[in-house]
């Protein structure tokens, strides 16, 4: 079995992710040195032995491999490799919405790239950073394997300082993907599973080139409304001299004018203003050779002004590493754009900045007809833009974590999201299987960590429609005391569960902060489309009547003339659903609610894995152009629930220095 690469490690008391033999760093981009590895490369399709694949990693395995395919790893014959893109799937896409539209290709295939470094500067080290290649990869430099990782929907990072020379270097990328359904212990796992299995490099590669002494990451936790801030900073020593360093931070507010804001994925083109703290942040230290520090600062930021629904005041943190003394050190520069919000249950509600919040969203897959899961700035931002312009405050970034540009989108824009990892429809197999493996909670982790500034992000999702309820339930405690005791970010967390896996009285919505459901009654499961919801609901309140509820899903496909009973269920569904909402259906407090939001499913049309036809809830088209007749009615009912301050309600009084 493949074993788990990441681990958390005690660094000055705080818990450290580590990954292939470094800290997990940042995959927020910055203004450093970087070696692009998107564009032509060449590729061979291989039919692969996914035992094999999914094997554990020794020298055995190796030595294994270059019998069975040693001239994929080290042959030069040109004619045997064909040109490819990176990043994009290697699945071949017609863009068309259609059956059979996107080739389905669950096999494995090797790609190669040769790049040039002119000077390879030995002070400084080289960090390869993979925002998401699907499913297994394993990397080799200039013919020595680098190490691999398993799944396909979260960021990961290799230390290649020791693989690179100047001159010519080339990378070499096994990548298998077993079809979903063929084994018990990926993730995704089910055959049935109704988004697409792209296989290949997904999205950006590149080579990071920072001092050999840098700021790894910049972990930052708004303790309170009033601007309290706990900050870790990680900072790790590749070198084999001991160094004497001086850190410095900043913390500056973003500009929401400025030209980048909506432009440029970079936090360091935002800077607006100094923000007023009550103390410096700065600090001397010593970094033994490949010694990892952490430094934490307290800071309160003076008067904050609070990101919040459709008002998104961020700030950025700055920081700088230099020499300290008489000592000479290349300096490095580290920014992370972030927002000064709480989050946090209280009964039936969910307090946004201790302000009661409705959240009217809709989920969305992270897909185009003609690239597949490859996503771009512009392409998210317009896909943003448009939810926008239906009256959302809440995104879905169902059912995996998305690309790290959506978060930053998401923050910029004021939307609030729902951020989950790809556990779809688990059977009792599945959950035995991550019993022993863990694979789900390392890509539980590696969601948390590669979001962790994202003050758009107020819920974590453990999983969606799984049916094993007690292990399940087990599964749920054992998150929640991860992130509780070992990195805890303040976050509300929950789940996607069926509602009638299994019913209202699922026992597995305990240790969760928000209870929640999809919901197809008069569809998937019993009931009518109003009946059957509001039924639920009130006996979902009177089993948990200390949590708030969330529809996690709710709608009709709206192929084969199917349309007008699209519009149907949507009404009659969110009638039951805003009779029990926290805010009315026309967007006034509503005392007795516990409904505390609602996810439309979904925006768009998509490609589905059963590759039979395509699924049609979207209330838009593939095409992003055409709307359905439900469009209009979801802009006009949204707009009334958000008309006062985008969905935000009554306000607690006297808990403004409540720590979350």
């Amino acid at each position: 079995m493949l074993k788990t690469t990441l681990t958390l490690e005690k660094v000055n008391g705080v818990n450290v992710p580590f990954q292939n033999g470094i800290p997990v760093p940042s995959f927020e981009p910055q203004t450093r040195g970087k070696i692009t590895l998107n564009g032509e490369w060449q590729k061979r399709r291989l039919s692969m032995d996914h035992d094999f694949s999914m094997a554990d990693r020794s020298e055995s395995w190796l030595k294994e491999l270059e019998s069975r395919e040693g001239d994929y790893v080290r042959g030069t014959a040109s004619e045997l490799w064909q040109p490819h893109t990176v990043p994009s799937p290697e699945n071949k896409l017609t863009g068309l919405p259609e059956a059979n539209a996107a080739e389905t290709y669950e096999d494995g295939v090797w790609y190669r790239r040769a790049f040039t470094i002119a000077s390879k500067n030995e002070g400084y080290a080289y960090t390869l950073k993979s925002l998401g290649i699907s499913y297994v990869a394993d990397i080799w430099i200039n013919g020595e394997w680098v190490g691999c990782h398993e799944g396909g929907f979260t960021p990961f990072a290799f230390d290649l300082t020791a693989y690179l020379r100047t001159g010519d270097n080339e990378i070499r990328i096994r990548v298998d993907n077993p079809p979903w359904g063929s084994r018990k212990d990926t993730i995704p796992a089910v055959a049935g599973t109704d988004f697409f299995n792209y296989t290949g490099i997904i999205h950006d590669l590149y080579i990071e080139i920072t001092p050999q002494a840098a700021i790894v990451r910049a972990d930052i936790v708004p303790m309170d409304v009033s601007g309290r801030l706990d900050v870790k900073v990680v900072l790790h020593n590749r070198g084999n001299d001991a160094v004497q360093v001086g850190l410095e931070g900043s913390l500056l507010e973003a500009d929401p004018e400025a030209p980048n804001f909506l432009q440029s994925p970079l936090a360091s083109s935002l800077i607006g203003v100094p923000a007023v703290t009550d103390k410096p942040m700065r600090t001397e230290l010593a970094l033994q050779p490949d010694e990892v520090k952490v430094v934490q600062f307290e800071v309160t930021v003076k008067d904050p002004k609070l990101w919040s629904v459709w008002q998104p005041y961020l700030y950025v943190a700055t920081f700088r590493l230099t020499a300290a003394g008489s000592a000479t050190l290349a300096q490095d520069s580290f920014s992370t754009q972030f927002g000064i919000r709480t989050v946090r249950t209280d009964k039936t509600r969910i307090l946004l900045n201790e302000q009661s919040v409705f959240m009217a969203g809709i989920a969305r897959h992270e897909e185009w007809p003609d690239t597949g899961r490859t996503a771009a700035w512009d392409r998210i931002r317009t896909d943003l833009e448009q939810i926008r312009a239906l009256n959302v405050n809440m995104v879905r970034t169902g059912h995996y974590p998305n690309h790290v540009y959506t978060y930053l989108l998401l923050d910029r824009m004021g939307f609030m999201a729902m951020s989950e990892i790809p556990l779809w429809q688990f059977e009792t197999e599945h959950y035995e299987a991550q019993d022993e493996k863990r694979l789900a909670d390392q890509m539980w982790r590696e969601m948390v960590f590669s979001q962790y500034n994202r003050p758009s992000v107020l819920m974590w999702s453990t999983q969606n429609e799984s049916k094993d309820v007690w292990l399940r339930l087990a599964y749920n405690e054992r998150l929640v005391r991860d992130l509780r005791e070992n990195y805890n970010d303040g976050r509300l967390l929950t789940q996607s569960s069926a509602a009638d896996q299994p019913g209202p009285h699922d026992p597995s919505m305990a240790p969760l902060d928000v209870a929640a459901w999809t919901m197809y009654f008069g569809i998937f499961h019993g009931g009518t489309y109003y009946e059957g919801t509001r039924q639920f609901l009130e006996e979902a309140n009177r089993i948990f009547p200390d949590k708030p509820i969330l529809n996690t899903e709710f709608g009709h496909w709206s192929s084969g003339g199917m349309e007008g009973e699209q519009v149907l269920t949507y009404e009659e569904t969110l009638r039951a659903l805003m009779e029990k909402g926290t805010l009315s259906a026309e967007g006034e407090d509503n005392p007795d609610g516990y409904v505390a939001g609602i996810d439309f499913w979904i925006m768009y049309d998509w490609y589905v894995n059963h590759n039979n036809w395509i699924d049609t809830f979207g209330i838009i088209h593939m095409d992003r152009g055409t709307e359905k007749p439900v469009a209009p009615l979801i802009r006009r009912d949204y707009g009334a629930i958000t008309r006062h301050n985008g969905g935000l309600g009554q306000k607690l009084e006297g808990a403004a220095n409540e720590k979350v």
